[in-house]
């Protein structure tokens, strides 16, 4: 058999496996693939301007008379129309869901369901097929019930994903549990709901019948951004929410299937729960031990007063033994951590050490352990691979976390003072006989790290694939003799760096302008892994104060402070043309009878704001140099505030 006769069953398949760049080039090949291929080039629809729009029509519109109708090709039709055109008018979009009996996902997230559901449209047959809907749902000047929105919703009786976007500022829609169980009444099939709305607070005639709800069985994600009002104050009126604990309540009885749920309540009203209420709530809670029961992944964002959230955890998730595999919790007000409700670490992970696999904690005063001025874990958790902690921590023991944390993989530390283990980094013989770690990926944003943690990390963690090191503070003093700070890495090969904002000094507090180094070097060693045969022989070589090894230069940095953006200080890191790397290669190859004061041309004294300047009245001070084994991949410095000069 031919090609060009394979049966069309056959086409179909190999369409289905290809990349959609590709369909029309193999309804090309020959008249006998046009067919197939043409209609999968069809089923996927994606449209970015208005023009393409009318486009769209105009080619259903001329398919008519053909015996194969484009329109009932198309699957799936997604827009996005940002262009400056003016709206598509109503007839046009009658005009196109006419012509789609066989769509199946509509993504109209630029427009309102009551741009797309009109007295013309609501009799198509558009409505019956779709499984996928994603519309907007636009701010109003006063809080709108959901009854207009749940018309539409409650039409598309085969649909499964439901997600309902909040655009503009406004009230947005409420929604009370009648309105969950009218959606489930009507849509038997849906398993998730992602939706930007207002739960309302009031239970109060709702509240007996709760445990005698019809369960949602198909529900398997539910993902909900609740808030009143999109911005805080508006003309003096007060706009924050109320947030009810008894929608988990609900949520519990109404969805026994939920695989994840996300929950982002922001700018609440501060309401003090009571000893005697928080009780009953957590009395009430328990009374139903089928809530949750297949739970695998929670992530709650609460901007303030996380009080209010933190019984979900201990009494309700914990008590009923969910089997939690992804715990994300934030509770950072504009950059500032919740002082209301301390965090302990050690806790979490001992409630969930049987399931936990990834753990994010934003926003947090983390609890120390015992009278550790550091944080430290009491036990050994080996399942989880994930962590994340962006808060308060003071001081941390990176050695001590790997340690404990055996399988981690990816590890993220925001705002971390990290320790430096004399005991890890003197003892070379424990040095040696520590267990290699598995971690992959590293990232240390705005830390205080020693130097000396940088060799021992290396050595360890010879899996460390991608790197970032961002806003990043490297205490240590130079070489007297080449200028020097070293943070060496002679067992890191990379695919991928990002740096930005690193620079060093002698201590973290109570340091001058003047006593900041802010030149950077990132260099590699070698093309290939060191052998456990030849690493006593380089650890000689790699003295950190002194270093003799041959390493490769790659790109000399310069973080400076500018003030281009509203007369308010930046922190910008750029790149060093090789003209001006060549410059300061040269400097430090007799750095030690060059460094007196900063450099004075024609005795005016420099502008350290100034970029064009300040790199080269800066190389008294010295620089630090990331010394690794090798990147496989170019090193990205601040991609979004990336300049080269």
């Amino acid at each position: 058999m031919r090609f060009s006769e394979l049966p069309f069953e056959i086409l179909t398949q190999i369409a289905d496996h290809l990349a959609a760049t590709d369909y029309l080039s193999c309804a090309l090949v020959c008249k006998g693939w046009r067919y197939s291929f043409q209609k999968a080039l069809w089923r996927d629809i994606q449209i970015y301007t208005y023009h393409g729009m009318q486009k769209l029509i105009d080619s259903i519109n001329s398919s008519k008379d053909v015996p194969t109708v484009h329109g009932s090709w198309i699957h799936s039709l997604r827009t996005n129309t940002c262009d400056n055109n003016p709206d598509i008018t109503e007839m046009q979009f009658s005009e196109l869901f006419r012509h789609l009996p066989n769509l199946k996902s509509l993504d109209l997230r630029d427009r309102s369901y009551k741009d797309i559901y009109t007295p013309i449209t609501r009799s198509y047959e558009i409505w019956k097929s779709l499984e996928v809907l994603k519309t907007q749902s636009k701010g109003t000047k006063e809080i709108q019930s959901a009854k207009n929105l749940l018309e539409l919703i409650n039409t598309c009786s085969m649909l499964q994903e439901l997600e309902i976007l909040k655009e503009g500022s406004g009230y947005r829609t409420e929604f009370c549990i009648d309105d969950f169980d009218s959606i489930h009444q009507n849509l038997q099939n849906l398993s998730s709901i992602s939706a930007g709305i207002y739960l309302s607070s009031e239970f109060s005639t709702a509240l007996d019948a709760i445990p005698n709800t019809t369960p949602a069985f198909t529900m398997t994600s539910l993902d909900i951004n609740s808030k009143i009002y999109k911005r805080l104050r508006r003309m003096g009126a007060d706009n924050r929410s109320n947030w009810n604990p008894l929608w988990l309540y609900y949520f519990g009885y109404k969805y026994p299937n939920l695989r994840s749920l996300k929950l982002h309540v922001t700018d609440t009203r501060h309401k003090t729960i009571y000893s005697d209420q928080r009780k009953a709530l957590v009395s009430l809670f328990q009374s139903n031990p089928n809530a949750f029961q297949h739970v695998e992944s929670f992530e709650l964002t609460n901007d303030k007063y996380f009080e209010l959230f933190d019984f979900v955890l201990w009494e309700l998730f914990y008590v009923l033994k969910v089997p939690l595999k992804h715990l994300s919790l934030n509770a950072r007000s504009r950059g500032f951590p919740d002082n209301s409700c301390p965090m302990s670490l050690d806790r979490i992970l001992q409630s969930f050490s049987e399931t936990l696999k990834s753990l994010s904690l934003s926003g947090f005063i983390l609890e120390s352990v015992g009278r550790a001025k550091g944080l430290e874990l009491s036990s050994y958790y080996p399942l989880l691979t994930n962590l994340y902690i962006n808060s308060r921590v003071g001081h941390l023991d990176l050695d001590d976390l790997l340690d404990k944390l055996v399988a981690l993989k990816e590890l993220k530390l925001c705002c971390a003072t990290l320790l430096n283990n004399p005991k890890t980094t003197a003892d070379k013989s424990k040095h040696q006989h520590q267990q290699h770690h598995e971690l992959e990926f590293l990232t240390l944003d705005n830390c205080s790290v020693p130097a000396e943690v940088f060799t021992p990390l290396s050595f360890r963690c010879r899996s460390l694939k991608h790197m970032t090191l961002h806003d990043m503070w490297v205490t240590g003093s130079i070489c007297e003799k080449t200028g020097c700070l070293l943070l060496d890495m002679p067992h890191t090969f990379l695919k991928t760096l990002n740096v930005c904002y690193v620079q060093f000094g002698e201590r973290y507090t109570s340091i001058s302008e003047d006593e900041v180094i802010n030149m950077m070097l990132l260099s590699q060693l070698n093309d290939a892994p060191l052998t456990d045969k030849n690493t006593d022989r380089e650890q000689k070589e790699m003295n950190s104060k002194h270093p003799t090894v041959a390493s490769h230069n790659i790109d000399w940095l310069f973080t400076f402070s500018s003030s281009e953006e509203y007369e308010e200080y930046i922190t910008v890191t750029t790149k060093l043309s090789k003209e001006r790397a060549n410059i300061v290669f040269e400097y430090y190859q007799n750095f030690q009878s060059r460094k007196t004061d900063p450099i004075l041309k024609d005795n005016i004294p420099y502008n350290r704001r100034n970029p064009e300047t300040a790199w080269e009245y800066e190389l008294y001070k010295g620089y630090g140099e990331l010394r690794v084994g090798n990147i496989e991949s170019s090193p990205v410095i601040c991609v979004e505030k990336y300049v080269e000069y």
